[in-house]
């Protein structure tokens, strides 16, 4: 019985000092791991953008390859999630498709919607190239523009993809409503520092930092 007294009183506790430490420690650990973890969480939801902007490339290429013409449609959906997603098409495409006109939802006709729901709100113009004839006249050009604000601090983050005609002309982004591509449209920065248009690649809407504007 004394035996167990002594070896009860051998046993010693963490001081306070040891404590305040350990949890300083773990308090600077958590400083410097979560902000990157969130950075990481908003850069992912971002890849939304890009792959689905890819996506509508692949079905706006497919659609001209048989009709001729790329297809527009208007923002969808028409009021961004912030930092929600939300529907993508939520009173779904019409049934049967009927001949499309200019502010149909396009990509039901090139068969393209996004898998589940969205961050982004997407936008895609078409527009003739004035150096090329066609008759009848077809859209041989389009601007697409995807927009979120995933951080919820209301500085939007913006990708877009600008197609040019067969001959290289490309288009004038300028009259897209909230997913803007600006004046410029995708953007990239070469060697030198200076901003230069992108064509036919998904890339940050003059953004200079790829896209991370907001995060």
């Amino acid at each position: 019985m004394h035996s167990v007294i002594r070896n009860m009183k051998k046993r010693e506790g963490f001081t306070l000092i040891e404590l305040m430490i350990v949890v300083a420690i773990i308090g600077i650990l958590a400083a410097i791991a979560i902000p990157n973890f969130i950075k990481f969480q908003l850069r992912a939801k971002a890849g939304e953008s890009k792959v689905n902007l890819a996506g509508i490339r692949t079905a706006e290429e497919s659609y001209f390859a048989d009709a001729g013409s790329y297809l527009d449609f208007p923002e969808t959906p028409a009021a961004m999630g912030g930092q929600l997603k939300v529907p993508f098409n939520a009173a779904g495409c019409p049934a049967p498709l009927s001949a499309f006109t200019a502010g149909d939802p396009g990509f039901c006709w090139i068969g393209w919607e996004p898998e589940g729901d969205v961050y982004y709100t997407y936008q895609l113009e078409t527009q003739i190239a004035s150096a090329v004839v066609a008759s009848p006249a077809s859209s041989n050009q389009f601007v697409v523009g995807a927009v979120a604000d995933i951080d919820g601090d209301t500085n939007l983050n913006s990708w877009g993809l600008n197609q040019p005609d067969i001959t290289g002309l490309a288009p004038a982004p300028g009259s897209f409503t909230t997913a803007a591509c600006g004046t410029l449209g995708p953007v990239a920065v070469d060697a030198t520092g200076a901003v230069v248009s992108v064509l036919a690649q998904v890339a940050p809407c003059e953004e200079i930092d790829m896209g991370r504007n907001t995060f």
